[in-house]
């Protein structure tokens, strides 16, 4: 799907009709102010600071302040595994957040906050569900679009028209973004739709990466670099993509026929636990009112009922299956395509010398003599 018209999407303002009934809390008028460190990938920054601000004007925000550092996700992840201040993550992909669970700074069982601490259960189902899909500790849901130059002057429309001649295309780099890797992600899946073999979709990769003529750190470095004027086709989040669309910025977005279910997670570390403005914060977060900010953004909602009234501002697919989740593409969801995908270390099977089953985007980097 193409998107063009500067009359799609229409009410992508704070002001988008949701239940926003905001939490209620007593806090004493003498309450000492306390502060929250926020920690998060790099596109979801321009959100938090709609979000704090609303956060401050309630009861429970009202003695809270933030400091925030928004950054490639890799990167943040492991800035703070060093030691830099966190009370809440909000990161790209889960892997990042296992990796702080591995360093002692996440409790282990950080998905069970968003019903302890949220007040939102993602196991019910039927009339009794809550969530939009059954993905408890994800804050946040996207896809994987691509942003053309006004007017999609290359006529891009599906996958296959990102590796034809003359197509210049920008994506974050892998080795520190989280943004890259559900795009090569998304790639893959799409090629896999098409009914192609995983051996034919690698490389599909291959011929992407080939095209592939810069990679920045980050997703919204990605941004910044293509609307400075490098490359024709920008793959990126959706939510970042209809901020810039709605920031009158010269583009246009096309939505393949398949592509991947972006799920961002959230979690309070040790500190955040013991931080009363934090836990606020986190619960608003997963409130209609939090949620209603976060779709008023581009960001898919994680509230079932949120979702369901702002649904029809996000671009349509035609049946379900036309969104991939990481749990189709491997069974042990990021555990199992971090090795397999992004790994280090690169294996192959006994009867294929070309198609690794191990650290597949690490050497078609290489072969491709990008940076990874």
């Amino acid at each position: 799907m193409k998107l063009n018209s500067r009359k799609w999407p229409q009410i992508f303002a704070l002001g988008v009709s949701v239940t926003t009934a905001c939490l209620s809390f007593v806090v004493p008028a003498s309450a000492a102010t306390t502060n929250v460190n926020v920690v998060g990938y790099s596109v979801v920054g321009p959100a938090y600071k709609a979000l704090e601000a609303a956060f401050e004007a309630t009861p429970a925000g009202s003695n809270v302040t933030f400091t925030n550092t928004f950054g490639a996700s890799d990167t943040v992840t492991n800035n703070v595994a060093n030691g830099q201040a966190a009370d809440l993550v909000n990161l790209s992909y889960q892997s990042n957040v296992q990796t702080l669970v591995n360093d002692q700074l996440v409790p282990s069982n950080w998905t069970s906050q968003e019903l302890n601490q949220g007040g939102v259960n993602p196991t019910l189902t039927g009339k009794r569900q809550q969530t939009t899909y059954n993905a408890p500790g994800i804050v946040t849901d996207s896809t994987v679009v691509f942003i053309t130059r006004a007017g999609n002057p290359l006529g891009i429309k599906t996958w296959s028209d990102l590796t034809k001649s003359g197509v210049q295309i920008v994506t974050p780099n892998p080795a520190t973004s989280g943004s890259a890797k559900w795009n090569l992600l998304a790639g893959y899946a799409g090629w896999l739709a098409l009914k192609h073999t995983p051996a034919q979709s690698q490389n599909y990769l291959k011929s992407l990466i080939k095209n592939t003529i810069a990679q920045p750190t980050s997703g919204s470095a990605a941004l910044s670099t293509f609307l400075a004027g490098t490359g024709n086709v920008l793959l990126d989040y959706e939510d970042d993509a209809l901020a810039a669309f709605n920031a009158n910025d010269p583009i246009s977005i096309v939505v393949p026929p398949t592509t991947i279910l972006i799920q961002n997670p959230i979690a309070l570390t040790n500190t955040g636990i013991t931080n009363s403005g934090a836990t606020a914060f986190y619960k608003y977060l997963f409130s209609a009112a939090g949620q209603g900010i976060f779709a008023s953004l581009g960001y898919r909602s994680v509230l079932k009922n949120v979702w369901n009234q702002t649904s029809a501002n996000f671009a349509p697919f035609k049946k379900a299956t036309d969104i991939v989740t990481v749990n189709e593409l491997n069974k042990k969801g990021w555990a199992g395509l971090d090795p397999e995908f992004f790994g280090s270390t690169i294996t192959f099977p006994k009867k294929d010398k070309v198609h690794p089953n191990a650290g597949i985007v690490t050497y078609l980097e290489q072969f491709a003599g990008q940076t990874a």
